[in-house]
């Protein structure tokens, strides 16, 4: 096998563990909550020792992180990353909600955010660390400024527009959501509605 061939395999190998490792982690911070979980019983549930969960993550709490950068990551994917003049606000306002139902609609996701939310609760520096590597809405607040060029809404502050139309999507769904194990999000399209149309009554130009 050449030196080029070891290598890829190396890091493939590599790859493969640090996944297992997140999977672990997700595992184990979902059932038992992030302070009463430890890198021992991650490594148990990710099938490798506790020297190569070390080598992927410095600590509980930098592993944590990863997780939670991947799970933005995952729902970002889902958002419309550019406003589009061609489209109606409402079918865009509604990819967004669309795209923040991701966060509670299935129970690996739902699970994951009620872990998310615990630790915030009890742990501000989690979330100013969250933030400064991804600030909350920042997807949005371009698709604001965009459509506010455009002469489609108008406001005076971006990120208190974007707190705005957040705070009705979480108070009316995701909240509610994570409260019933995802049943109140049965029949919601007249609430879906309710919120774009009250965002655009007070927003739109």
């Amino acid at each position: 096998m050449s030196e080029d061939n070891k290598q890829v395999r190396k890091r493939k190998l590599s790859e493969q563990k640090r996944s297992a490792i997140i999977a672990g982690a997700i595992q184990i911070f979902t059932e038992k909550g992030f302070e009463a979980s430890s890198m021992d019983k991650i490594a148990e549930a990710a099938g490798v020792s506790k020297i190569t969960v070390y080598n992927h993550f410095q600590s509980k709490e930098n592993l944590f992180q990863e997780i939670v950068a991947d799970f933005v990551r995952q729902g970002s994917e889902k958002k419309p990353i550019a406003y589009d003049s061609s489209r109606s606000l409402e079918s865009q306002l509604l990819d967004f909600i669309n795209a923040e139902r991701y966060w509670v609609s299935e129970p690996e996701q739902r699970g994951l955010s009620k872990l998310l939310t615990s630790v915030y609760l009890n742990n501000m520096d989690f979330v100013i660390e969250t933030m400064s590597r991804r600030p909350f809405h920042q997807d949005f607040m371009a698709w604001l400024k965009a459509a506010k060029a455009d002469g489609k809404l108008c406001y005076d502050s971006e990120k208190l527009t974007a707190q705005i139309f957040y705070g009705m999507i979480e108070g009316c769904l995701t909240w509610n959501a994570l409260l019933t194990d995802g049943e109140s999000l049965k029949g919601t399209e007249s609430l879906t509605d309710e919120i774009i149309n009250t965002f655009l009554v007070r927003y739109r130009c």
